[in-house]
């Protein structure tokens, strides 16, 4: 069981970040579907089965060494192949492509690890204001978009060249991201925006209640509170509140204390 778990991270760790890892399993879906089109079938038939199958083809090119070693190989190796690309290169156009040619070898690895960078500090801000737990399920969702980014790369290249794998993670990262939700992050975010928007409409609605009672009070606002005495004493009109009156009055009809006339 152990040995199972680990053979399952080591396969998606190589996914996200190996590059050989990616461009074997591209390669064997290309090879797929030129296969199923020569039996006459759409490139895409079994399109499940091509991609478990590019999977396998991936994990024994890349499993005879350890995955972290080989990651730290191509860390600590690139200073020295960069050396040797400029030195063995001529002229600046050839320099140029074998620095990036020593460089696109590690692209995954550089690109995805600024990525999941980027993702540490949402992991450390549910861990440290949520527990442990909710810190574990955003690394599972971290980890979760990576993987489906980077595979999506590796199918979409296996039928668009050159942008192909940018489209391809970006599709995937959606798809994934569709599927576990958004970051802790992003709630608090969505959270606030929507707090943002209640305190917005408080307001709004005291400032519609205070223009209201001003219009109530006022002897050259609305003077529908005016009525005729019935025992024939003349016309009433209310009196006009100072704006200190008005205020006690809002706080007793809408306040935390307000008076509750239902007795």
């Amino acid at each position: 069981m152990v040995a199972a778990i680990g053979r399952i991270a080591s396969s998606i760790g190589r996914l996200i970040l190996d590059t050989k890892f990616q461009k074997v399993m591209t390669n064997s879906i290309k090879a797929s579907g030129r296969l199923a089109k020569m039996q006459g079938k759409s490139r895409f038939a079994n399109f499940g089965k091509q991609i478990g199958d590019a999977f396998v083809r991936a994990e024994k090119k890349t499993g005879k060494t350890p995955f972290f070693q080989d990651m730290k190989k191509l860390i600590t190796d690139y200073p020295k192949d960069l050396r040797t690309a400029w030195n063995g290169a001529t002229g600046f156009k050839g320099k140029a492509k074998a620095i990036w040619d020593a460089t696109k070898s590690r692209g995954p690895l550089l690109g995805y690890g600024l990525l999941a960078g980027f993702e540490v500090p949402n992991i450390l801000k549910a861990t440290t204001e949520d527990g442990v737990v909710t810190g574990a399920v955003e690394t599972g969702k971290s980890t979760a978009r990576l993987a489906g980014g980077a595979l999506g790369a590796a199918i979409a290249g296996a039928f668009i060249p050159v942008i192909g794998p940018i489209l391809g993670w970006i599709g995937g990262d959606y798809l994934t991201g569709k599927i576990v939700g958004k970051s802790y992050t992003e709630k608090q975010i969505a959270q606030a925006e929507k707090t943002k928007e209640l305190i917005e409409q408080a307001k709004k609605e005291e400032l519609a209640n205070y223009e209201q009672m001003m219009q109530m009070t006022s002897p050259q606002g609305n003077n529908s509170l005016a009525y005729t005495d019935p025992y024939g004493m003349g016309t009433f009109t209310p009196p006009t509140l100072t704006q200190e009156q008005l205020l006690q009055l809002q706080n007793a009809l809408y306040g935390p204390n307000k008076i509750d006339f239902q007795v």
